[in-house]
């Protein structure tokens, strides 16, 4: 067992990463801007997770996704589940395929993160569709999840630089 599988580790970064997502949910919450700007804010939740889910997927449980997005449905008031299930479903595929990325180089990684958010987006839109609930622009929709997949490096590159969430290779994966 190696320092980033010991269980220390592995809990002492789950509990960081619930901190940073209720850190990133009271952020959105606060009342900081009156007016509109011009691009939508990115997800910060959805790279948080997804970026330590692909670096080291034993400190990003189902649980602990599941309670951070479902929260955050009721608390920025979305339709309650349906933005957790397409979550789960994305995070469970890109932890699956976690093996096979690790050795490619990091545009492979990246590319599949941009498109796992415009699969998110666009099964959203018909769910939404279907249900004849109001949608919001698509051009919006869009806009949100390029912004998204644009702030990716910079959360990996926090993530690897300030926190020291390295990505772990196939030998170090079997350990655990």
């Amino acid at each position: 067992m190696t320092g980033l599988t010991s269980p220390r580790h592995i809990w002492a970064y789950r509990a960081l990463f619930l901190g940073l997502c209720a850190a990133v949910i009271a952020y959105k919450l606060l009342p900081l801007s009156l007016h509109d700007q011009g691009l939508p804010g990115p997800d910060l939740l959805l790279a948080l997770t997804l970026a330590w889910l692909l670096r080291q997927p034993a400190v990003v449980p189902i649980g602990s996704i599941l309670i951070v997005f479902l929260l955050s449905d009721f608390l920025f008031q979305r339709p309650p589940g349906l933005w957790t299930l397409l979550v789960l479903i994305v995070s469970e595929s890109l932890r699956q395929r976690r093996l096979t990325m690790t050795e490619f180089p990091f545009l492979v990684e990246w590319s599949a993160f941009a498109g796992a958010i415009l699969a998110m987006i666009v099964l959203e839109r018909i769910i939404l569709w279907v249900l004849m609930v109001d949608l919001p622009p698509l051009g919006l929709s869009l806009t949100h999840g390029i912004v998204t997949a644009a702030i990716y490096p910079l959360v990996v590159a926090v993530s690897k630089f300030l926190f020291g969430l390295r990505k772990i290779g196939p030998a170090e994966a079997e350990a655990l």
